[in-house]
């Protein structure tokens, strides 16, 4: 049997019947995965959005696979891909530790994304995630993202973002409970 080529197939067709093919194909295989991350990562915007779907699902269940590519989706999300990258970029870190190297230039962007106009609520809700992550790393920060949060709180209408936003709130004020009680 012919090895499946994920750009044709991605071409040809987007569903998450295809996805879950990819993701079979893949496995555990480096090789292939990392075939994908190229179109994942790729200057075609179509193919990274077809792309995105199986990288997240991967880098959910196979973490080892994604790990050496983490910096990597980091810096991409620089460029201000689009938004179904993002998301499942962002998505990767509920699942993956956050690369010590990266952990300024991803909080940066994630506050970004939390408190830009623009962005989808799934990218906002999986930013609080990343803010909450580096904030029990680095306690301090809680202090940081705990109004932006409550702002955010205050401004949607989304019940995802809100459930999402009042869950990592309840973690993030004791992270700052832990920091107030040790002054």
């Amino acid at each position: 049997m012919a090895p499946m080529d994920y750009r044709r197939e991605l071409e040809k067709r987007n569903s998450k019947n295809l996805w879950i093919e990819i993701v079979n194909d893949v496995g555990t295989d480096k090789d292939k995965f990392s075939k994908l991350m190229v179109l994942f990562l790729g200057d075609d915007k179509r193919l990274a959005l077809s792309s995105s779907q199986p990288v997240g699902m991967i880098g959910e269940k196979q973490p080892q696979l994604i790990t050496p590519y983490l910096v990597q989706m980091i810096q991409h999300l620089e460029t201000n891909p689009i938004d179904g990258v993002k998301r499942n970029t962002l998505r990767t870190f509920q699942f993956n530790d956050i690369p010590e190297e990266s952990e300024g230039l991803f909080f940066d962007l994630a506050l970004n994304f939390v408190t830009a106009l623009s962005e989808p609520v799934a990218i906002k809700a999986f930013s609080i995630t990343v803010l909450r992550k580096l904030a029990q790393k680095y306690p301090e920060l809680a202090q940081e993202v705990i109004p932006v949060v409550e702002n955010i709180l205050e401004e949607t209408d989304s019940v995802g973002l809100m459930s999402r936003g009042n869950k990592e709130l309840i973690e993030l004020r004791l992270i700052q409970k832990t920091i107030l009680s040790q002054i």
